[in-house]
């Protein structure tokens, strides 16, 4: 029989396959929006959300409904494999709790679509200016909120807290240049998607091609740095 010991090679060389791949993954899930063109849809990728791709009735939505899935569940193992990887310390384990709540609430909000396109539907418009939107609408903003606050703070601590690793160095610069990038492009596209103004996709496209290349880097640096 196998000792605890003589697994630890073994599970280390999994996680070293397993988490890295699960970065990436939910990297390319998260963009999987750039397919639109060919899932036929007809929504203007420059003038609507990503979300309104994954509302039931239009052209493969449960295609984008089952990415968004995905790439959320897969960044919560990235996020738990990160734990054993990093360096010690709080800030660390909080920016990894903060990156798997944000893969939870993207998982969460597969599972709980918009229930109609503002940029498709003049009523689904005057319906979200005026108010009160459906609950599945309201469910989805606000866990789509949730996991963009989750996502700032997971750049925020991580940044903060990788910086005193050589291994981690260019995961910890993109950390806290990211928030500031981020953040000022989740205010933006806040400000935008109130009134649906021209660019609105345009913007929330950039921010999420921005959030798969943080997943990216995290799954790329954390091959340089050992299982604790």
């Amino acid at each position: 029989m196998l000792s605890s010991r003589s697994l630890a090679p073994v599970r280390s060389r999994a996680g070293d396959v397993l988490v890295p791949l699960s970065g990436v993954l939910a990297a390319i899930a998260n963009c999987a929006f750039l397919v639109r063109s060919v899932s036929g849809s007809r929504l203007d990728p420059a003038n609507s959300l990503i979300s309104e791709l994954e509302v039931p009735g239009q052209p493969s939505s449960a295609f984008f409904r089952k990415a968004s899935l995905l790439s959320g569940l897969l960044v919560v193992a990235l996020a738990a494999g990160l734990l054993r990887r990093i360096p010690p310390g709080r800030l660390g384990v909080a920016g990894c709790w903060a990156l798997g709540i944000y893969g939870v609430a993207g998982a969460i909000d597969a599972l709980i679509p918009m229930d109609c396109a503002p940029s498709a539907s003049v009523t689904c418009l005057r319906a979200e200016e005026e108010g009160p939107m459906s609950w599945p609408y309201q469910a989805h903003t606000w866990f789509d909120v949730a996991g963009t606050v989750a996502l700032l703070a997971s750049l925020w601590l991580l940044g903060h807290h990788l910086g005193d690793d050589h291994r981690w160095r260019v995961a910890s610069v993109s950390g806290r240049t990211g928030f500031v990038v981020l953040g000022a492009l989740s205010l933006v596209l806040t400000g935008m998607s109130v009134w649906y103004l021209p660019g609105v996709g345009l913007v929330q496209r950039l921010e999420v091609l921005a959030v798969s290349s943080w997943l990216l880097l995290l799954a790329v640096d954390q091959r340089r740095a050992p299982a604790g």
